[in-house]
């Protein structure tokens, strides 16, 4: 299990998750269309791994969150 984190720039607070590193973007977009959440208002990210056996989907998991994060940059 993966756990997403993030917080936007009005204080809020809010967690996803998702069974798979593969279905991680896909949660993520409907979470942020569902809510109305711009990413360039998010200003923190944090991934964390519950039972996750897998180093190739934390690997995965940790490369989304770099972009995510990058992407704020621009």
């Amino acid at each position: 299990m993966i756990f997403l984190s993030f917080s936007t720039i009005g204080k809020q607070k809010y967690r996803i998750q998702a069974e798979k590193s593969e279905k991680l973007l896909k949660t993520l977009d409907k979470f942020l269309k569902k809510n109305r959440i711009k990413t360039t208002s998010i200003k923190s990210w944090h991934v964390d791994f519950f039972k996750e056996k897998s180093i190739t989907s934390q690997r995965i998991s940790q490369s989304i969150l770099h972009a995510l994060k990058f992407y704020n940059l621009l």
